[in-house]
């Protein structure tokens, strides 16, 4: 259970970098993505994933409160060894409450995983749409085994990578939509709940591409 709900956080993260790689931005090392902060996206995504009652409500704010408490122990630990066991435990209610978003399936084969990236690779002959969508099986490889930290670099600038085949906005975002499809049917990644979860957290974010690039991520990821 653990396991699968780090899996969770490791990806949303990784997405969150995706989406700033996508938007031409770069992630510190650090992996740490301005504008993206999990502490909003999380009770964002939690508080309207049971509709808008008041139980949501309730339970958006306490996501909230334990997500912010849970950051502020990771950040504080990173500082001083003798708080390291206070990160754990920060990380580790982070872990749990991203598990609860996002399904991260342990049923997908590697050879399955293979196979999609090798079939879209061999359709990159001539299109650059096609050389598109093989680059993007790779940074959605790179997401669904992100570790944190440095890899979030890697991942935003294989994203970058990606986003410079894109001659317009629009593209950009199809790419990202794309990504999250990739994401879910080769990697067994979904969203749990509707469209409705995704709409609410578009208005907790900043109005910006960056964050209409994640959004259009976890919309690929609704089945």
């Amino acid at each position: 259970m653990a396991s699968s709900a780090s899996s969770a956080l490791n990806v949303l993260s990784g997405i969150a970098a995706a989406a700033a790689g996508l938007a031409g931005e770069k992630v510190a090392k650090d992996g740490i993505v301005p504008g993206l902060d999990l502490a909003t996206i999380i009770p964002a995504l939690l508080g309207s994933k049971t509709g808008s009652t008041g139980g949501s409500s309730l339970l958006g704010n306490l996501a909230s409160a334990a997500v912010k408490t849970a950051v502020s122990k990771a950040a504080s630990g990173t500082k001083a060894t003798t708080e390291a066991s206070g990160s754990g435990a920060g990380l580790a209610q982070l872990a749990s409450l991203a598990g609860t978003l996002l399904n991260v399936s342990a049923a997908k084969k590697t050879t399955e995983t293979k196979a999609a990236t090798t079939k879209a690779a061999a359709t990159t002959k001539t299109s650059k749409a096609s050389t598109a969508v093989a680059t993007i099986a790779s940074l959605a490889s790179a997401i669904a085994g992100n570790t944190g930290g440095s890899s979030l670099a890697t991942i935003a600038t294989l994203a970058s990578k990606v986003a410079g085949t894109a001659k317009t906005e629009k593209e950009k975002t199809s790419m990202a939509s794309e990504l999250g499809k990739t994401l879910s049917s080769a990697f067994g990644v979904s969203l749990n709940g509707t469209g409705s979860a995704v709409t609410a957290l578009g208005k907790a974010l900043p109005d910006d591409t960056k964050s209409a690039l994640f959004t259009s991520i976890l919309k690929g990821l609704i089945s």
